[in-house]
């Protein structure tokens, strides 16, 4: 898979597990005890299968990368921080 410098390099890897089939950020607005505000910077990985572990169609191979994979980059290949990860099956959004 080609680099795209556009989107961010954990977005790049997980992106070629099989079952995924698009990933994002989303942002929500919380505060800390004084009242300052702070973003929170959710990863959400959208999977081709359905989640849930009685289906026969669950992969919990797949959650076993995604989540493998976003630890093992956010960890050695950026410094971005990202507060939470978040898997999704399609078309349920």
């Amino acid at each position: 898979m080609k680099k795209r410098p556009d989107i961010a390099i954990v977005r790049q890897h997980l992106q070629r597990i099989d079952g995924v089939s698009r990933t994002w950020f989303e942002w929500s607005l919380d505060y800390d005890d004084d009242g300052s505000p702070l973003r929170v910077k959710t990863l959400v990985v959208e999977v081709d299968f359905d989640t849930d572990p009685n289906s026969t169609g669950f992969r919990e191979s797949v959650l076993d990368a995604i989540a493998d994979t976003a630890k093992g980059v956010l960890s050695d290949e950026t410094t971005m921080i990202v507060s939470y990860l978040k898997i999704v099956p399609k078309g349920l959004l």
